[in-house]
């Protein structure tokens, strides 16, 4: 998959990246909720738009996509 611009995703982006994700360090403190499962939200959005981790986009722009996507995000456990 060819690199996108983080703001050209789209939720289908998101959730087939979610697909295939594996994160192995501690889980950060904004997750987001996919098909049940939690995940790290800025790595996440990162993987999906194939950009590498030190893409400008930062935790709170990527929370503000998954929110709009309709997707569940909190912070350090809590719905937001």
């Amino acid at each position: 998959m060819a690199s996108k611009n983080v703001n050209e995703l789209t939720k289908a982006d998101i959730v087939h990246a979610a697909k295939n994700y594996q994160f192995t360090r501690k889980m950060a403190k904004w997750t987001v909720i996919i098909n049940g499962k939690e995940f790290p939200a800025r790595p996440l959005v990162l993987t999906a738009a194939c950009v590498p981790p030190n893409d400008p986009t930062n935790s709170h722009q990527a929370i503000a996509m998954l929110k709009s996507f309709g997707f569940e995000v909190r912070y350090e456990g809590k719905v937001v």
